[in-house]
């Protein structure tokens, strides 16, 4: 009997943040489910000169996890291009056969997961496959890359909701509030319950907005 070659290639993309971790982790698991090699690529925007402690130990901990997993880690500069352009031209190089990208809410990253980024990438990928992977699917991991949940709400403010500490108002959204690691602002996921459902909502700058 002969056995046909795997062609596979998978390839993650990581954005300075916590989700970086478990996007390799399903990308590993999805190199090892095919038998497929594993790329990770961070696509860096940031100037030459420009320094920041904590995006360097993501990525020295994003390519430590990587070659634990067999993997190769790239970094490469925009220089002036789009994330999308960066991505489909390493993903070509490297004859990639599926992309797992995540949501998250950093600026960044909003425009490769949001409008019309996607839609993009998917026009120059052509027969590649894209898997977004979202952060509400992976509850079990908000200790791994989030402070301790502590009791919160979520009120109503015109087309928002804030977050904040104490009840207020009849349209008062109760739950725990677990803010990102390494991060000085309010950013993270707010846990409530939905028709005895468990439901993360992204928190952004101790926000909320309410999709349409």
């Amino acid at each position: 009997m002969t056995v046909e070659p795997n062609n596979e290639s998978i390839m993650v993309c990581v954005h300075y943040g916590p989700h970086g971790q478990r996007l390799i982790q399903r990308g590993s698991r999805l190199s090892l489910l095919l038998g497929a090699p594993l790329t990770v690529l961070n696509v860096d925007s940031s100037r030459d000169f420009e320094y920041n402690a904590d995006r360097e130990r993501y990525l020295s901990a994003w390519e430590k996890l990587t070659k634990e997993a067999g993997g190769e880690f790239l970094i490469r500069k925009c220089l002036g291009r789009r994330t999308a352009d960066v991505i489909a031209e390493t993903a070509r190089e490297r004859g990639i056969t599926q992309i797992v990208i995540g949501q998250s809410g950093r600026t960044l990253w909003e425009e490769i997961t949001q409008g019309s980024f996607i839609n993009d990438l998917i026009e120059q990928l052509g027969p590649i496959d894209l898997h977004i992977v979202a952060v509400q699917r992976y509850p079990d991991m908000l200790e791994e890359t989030h402070e301790k949940g502590i009791t919160a709400f979520l009120v109503k403010q015109g087309e928002s909701y804030v977050l904040s500490e104490q009840e207020e108002g009849s349209e008062t959204i109760k739950g725990i509030f677990f803010r990102e690691l390494h991060t000085d602002f309010n950013n993270g996921l707010f846990k409530t319950v939905a028709n005895g459902e468990p439901q993360y909502l992204r928190i952004i700058q101790g926000e909320w907005i309410k999709p349409h």
